[in-house]
């Protein structure tokens, strides 16, 4: 899309990328439709908050919770060589692996000058962080007394792991489909993201790590910091685009 097409298009829509564009780009089609990042605010919002207010009341959720915390460790220590293993990569992927990729890929929007795709990572990311540290501290749920293996004394409500799988391996999937040309490739990179961040929530349950509620409330805030934080980058990127050219 050229300076001249921009200006051309004054008054209307904000342009944007087509979907063969080089490198992994944004597709911006949350700018484009700014109602989806709306609804997942909406929703993700509302969700927390009705877990929230499950735990303030000791609502039903919370007898999932406690049945859960006691049955799924219990079941991890009587195979603890086939199952420790594969419930710890959960929390390493939710953890270093999301920091690790998102420095890698940091670097890459640095060094092609993608610098959108820059402030979607370095915002969404430390911006998750932020977030979880928070609300984690402010209210200050404990975790479950029956933890296994790894073990974490800092506030579990919400999951940290589960905000930053939806924010991270979400915004994966947001730039990487576009790039997939068959519809096939498409849900497949959808569906591996969607597996992703299901794998992380399951081993923090099972390893008691995080209560249910702590991991669905995790989801629902990484849902609502998903459609919020990158449709404004996105919005304020394609406006600058905007008035850059009519300066021209």
């Amino acid at each position: 899309m050229t300076i001249d097409r921009i200006v051309e298009t004054r008054g209307k829509d904000p342009p944007l990328r087509p979907n063969n564009y080089s490198g992994v780009r944004s597709p911006n089609l949350l700018a484009k439709w700014p109602m989806i990042g709306l609804f997942m605010f909406l929703f993700g919002g509302l969700g927390f908050g009705a877990l929230f207010y499950n735990l303030l009341t000791q609502g039903p959720l919370l007898q999932w919770d406690k049945l859960l915390a006691t049955t799924l460790p219990a079941i991890g220590l009587q195979n603890p060589a086939i199952l420790k293993p594969i419930m710890d990569a959960g929390y390493y992927i939710g953890g270093w692996g999301v920091i690790i990729l998102g420095v890698l890929f940091g670097f890459y929007f640095i060094v092609k000058r993608y610098w959108q795709e820059l402030a979607m990572v370095a915002i969404g990311m430390g911006g998750e962080t932020l977030l979880f540290e928070s609300l984690s501290n402010l209210i200050g749920r404990a975790r479950p007394t029956t933890q296994i293996w790894i073990i974490l004394k800092i506030p579990g409500f919400p999951s940290g792991h589960t905000m930053a799988a939806v924010t991270f391996f979400g915004l994966l999937a947001y730039l990487l489909a576009p790039k997939v040309h068959s519809a096939f490739g498409k849900g497949f990179v959808v569906a591996v993201a969607i597996l992703v961040m299901l794998f992380i929530g399951f081993t923090r349950i099972f390893t008691a790590a995080h209560y249910l509620t702590d991991v669905l409330a995790g989801y629902a805030m990484g849902i609502a910091w998903f459609g919020v934080v990158y449709t404004l980058v996105e919005r304020y990127f394609i406006n600058r685009k905007v008035r850059h050219a009519k300066k021209e």
